[in-house]
């Protein structure tokens, strides 16, 4: 009868400690959830030193975060990889991201690439950027996007557009939360601005 009981309560311990490590695993990690997320390649190939060098290429990549105040940034790729020298940078490609500021309209951005930081969001798009907000678009080279700070700055061949006009600049800063933006020119220090 003894032996009954010792035996249950082990399988009671194994399963309370599986349960444990399957919600820490993919429910608890600091508000970041990945969803859909299938590895296609993993491969551990030794470099020219003798060197193990890791290559991970993963398929639908999405991570989600919400900060406290209710504001919350998605990120999507079609393929992601993580960096070798960093594992909490993600090299992205075709991606898209999605900002909802709490109780404000909702900020679209694509690009062909971006490196994303897993530990604080930190994101910066490349080739062929495009960040939408109701009818402005804002079309540039590289963009960077900090979630933390809620600022995002366009800058190389930056091309604003909207209904009433069309802007040229070197560098556009852009506060999320109130929308209001900087904008910066190098060379001829005057932006171009081209009325509709």
């Amino acid at each position: 009868m003894k032996h009954k009981i010792i035996i249950q309560i082990i399988f009671i311990i194994i399963f309370f400690t599986i349960v444990f490590l399957f919600y820490y695993r993919y429910f608890s990690s600091n508000n970041v959830s990945t969803n859909n997320v299938s590895t296609i390649l993993q491969n551990n190939n030794p470099d020219s030193e003798g060197l193990q060098k890791e290559n991970s290429l993963i398929k639908d990549m999405t991570y989600q975060t919400t900060d406290i105040s209710g504001n919350k940034y998605y990120i999507f790729s079609e393929y992601g990889e993580v960096d070798i020298i960093n594992s909490e940078i993600i090299i992205m490609t075709n991606v898209s991201a999605k900002i909802e500021i709490f109780n404000k309209d909702t900020i679209h951005i694509n690009s062909l690439s971006a490196r994303y930081n897993t530990s604080n969001y930190e994101t910066n798009f490349n080739k062929e950027v495009k960040l939408k907000y109701l009818d402005h678009k804002i079309f540039s080279d590289n963009m960077d996007l900090s979630f933390q700070k809620k600022f995002a700055w366009l800058y190389e061949n930056v091309n604003y557009k909207s209904l009433d006009y069309e802007l040229f600049a070197d560098k556009i800063e852009i506060d999320l939360i109130t929308k209001n933006s900087k904008i910066f020119e190098k060379n001829t220090k005057k932006v171009k601005i081209i009325k509709k």
